[in-house]
């Protein structure tokens, strides 16, 4: 299944991609805007992130008299929206970005509760990346061009990484087998990607075969990063990179208010979304070679 934000609707979409053509199944409603959702199999729940800054949890598990409902809302604190967040399947916990009130909410995800709340972190937090490589999350803040590691299994704030040349990163994307991520940089003057590495805390290199980009994905079973540069300045694309080593493969025309990327490793679908005036579109196509 395919859990897509609908803030049109309110709600999260689900779509059934167990073939090349997607099938639209329902909308949950949240009750509030989703921004980030992310799917946490190995306790069979969907936390969303909404616009009233609590985070909805829906239960997927096989045969539940409450499959597909929202089960439990857990409130952040913040004044304004809940925005992106990550899953750490080892310990278990959700890790939320409030972007524009400076706090990051560590929920378990066995007992729907917060287990810590860091504050004051920065303007401008966006991606949360779980690390399988080290154990970590990594966050990024687009206002402080800065990357920051946490450490989920003490819940402690490792350190703050200044990128070292302009981003502005938005999307992280993590290639645990070389320990190297790429950067979703927003910054419309620099208009370029960044490789970073992870152990090193460094700039690998740029590309600027696509800028201004959003989410990124790595797919390890493709060996494929995937960025979602929807305000690049040549045009919207999804842009295409080889994992190790990283090069550029081709960018896909895609359209402004596809800043979302998602990709079906089985059927090798790409899926990202359109923001059409009161209505929403998800586009897909085949993954380039």
């Amino acid at each position: 299944m395919l859990y897509v934000t609908d803030r049109t609707d309110n709600g999260i979409d689900i779509f059934d991609i167990s073939t090349p053509t997607a099938k639209y199944v329902k909308t949950i409603d949240t009750g509030s805007g989703p921004n980030g959702v992310v799917v946490a199999k190995n306790v069979n729940k969907v936390f969303a992130a909404l616009n009233d800054s609590n985070i909805a949890i829906i239960d997927i598990a096989p045969g539940s008299s409450t499959l597909n409902t929202v089960v439990a809302k857990v409130s952040t604190g913040g004044k304004k929206r809940a925005d992106e967040l990550d899953y750490d399947p080892k310990d278990k916990k959700i890790y939320v970005a409030n972007s524009d009130d400076g706090i990051v909410t560590v929920i378990d995800a066995t007992t729907n509760k917060i287990v810590k709340k860091f504050e004051n972190v920065g303007d401008g937090l966006e991606q949360p990346r779980y690390d399988s490589a080290d154990g970590m999350i990594y966050m990024t803040s687009s206002d402080q061009n800065a990357i920051i590691q946490f450490d989920p299994t003490k819940d402690v704030l490792v350190k703050k990484f200044d990128v070292g040349t302009k981003c502005n990163p938005n999307g992280i994307a993590i290639n645990p087998t070389t320990n190297q991520a790429m950067l979703g940089c927003s910054s419309r003057s620099a208009n370029s990607l960044v490789l970073w590495d992870i152990a090193g805390g460094k700039v690998l290199s740029t590309f600027e075969q696509a800028g201004a980009g959003d989410a990124a994905i790595y797919s390890a079973a493709v060996d494929r990063f995937v960025v979602a540069a929807s305000n690049f300045n040549r045009g919207a694309v999804a842009a295409f990179f080889t994992g190790s080593p990283v090069k550029f493969v081709t960018n896909v025309e895609t359209a402004v208010g596809s800043h979302g990327i998602a990709l079906d490793e089985t059927n090798k679908i790409v899926y990202t979304q359109d923001q059409l005036p009161n209505e929403g579109a998800l586009f897909s196509f085949p993954l380039p070679k």
